[in-house]
């Protein structure tokens, strides 16, 4: 009879120790997939925050990436109590932009060649210096469960690291922000455009004066010279959907 209480008591004891290491490793995995998460978004986040920072390098503004990717139903970070890891994204959420050295011009697109420094200029696509967008922030409620953490020991589990992620971005891609400003860029270049159109434009006009008489009676429409204004590019709606403001 003593034998089989032992055994008992040895089955349960051995029991509640593979329960506590169930419930550790649970609440472990939980931990570590909130982490996970947290640090996919930031990541996101700072990818966004470069090229943002490219097109409108204006100070103190998040373009709107704290709600996006930091706030909402998406991003429901919450501790083994039920309070939020980032109850103030505004203030736990931070950015950090740096601009390194701009390249030599040997490192340029088109290295030092004349002609490639001149069309560099015409289209700005010159380097800028490479831009450094950081996202970091120290998830944390600032309640603690104390009462679970005395029966389970999972104190280790009440904190989280400070997550940071970085993009590096090269500036300076000739990006324009619609189709004027392609036309603008492109009309813009002596080089690539305007020198060779001009040519052309006086060439074509000299035609036009010599053949209107004879495509008069056939009421031909006058050739169109100006081969830039009606171009226009095909871009899906959605991706015009929230344009990015251009600085002034």
């Amino acid at each position: 009879m003593s034998a089989k209480v032992t055994q008992g008591g040895q089955a349960l004891a051995e029991g509640l120790v593979a329960m506590v290491v169930l419930a550790s490793i649970w609440v472990a995995v939980a931990w570590l997939g909130r982490l996970q998460d947290m640090a996919l978004s930031a990541q996101h986040a700072s990818g966004l925050a470069a090229f943002a920072y490219t097109r409108n390098p204006a100070a103190h503004i998040d373009y709107g990436i704290r709600a996006h990717y930091f706030q909402g139903p998406a991003h429901q970070w919450k501790d083994r109590s039920g309070h939020s890891l980032l109850a103030s994204s505004l203030h736990q959420v931070q950015f950090d932009f740096k601009r390194a050295s701009v390249l030599s011009q040997a490192g340029q697109p088109g290295g030092i060649d004349a002609m490639a420094v001149s069309l560099r200029d015409d289209w700005g696509i010159q380097d800028e210096g490479i831009v450094n967008a950081a996202v970091h922030f120290l998830p944390g409620s600032g309640t603690v469960d104390v009462a679970g953490n005395s029966v389970l020991g999972l104190g280790a589990f009440n904190d989280y690291p400070q997550l940071r992620r970085h993009t590096a971005i090269l500036e300076g891609a000739g990006h324009a922000s619609n189709d004027t400003r392609v036309q603008q860029v492109v009309a813009q270049s002596t080089q690539a455009w305007s020198d060779s159109a001009r040519a052309s434009v006086d060439m074509g006009k000299k035609v036009d004066a010599a053949m209107a008489a004879v495509d008069a009676p056939w009421h031909r429409a006058r050739p169109v010279l100006d081969w830039l204004s009606p171009w226009a590019g095909h871009v899906p709606a959605a991706r015009l959907a929230h344009p990015v403001k251009e600085p002034e």
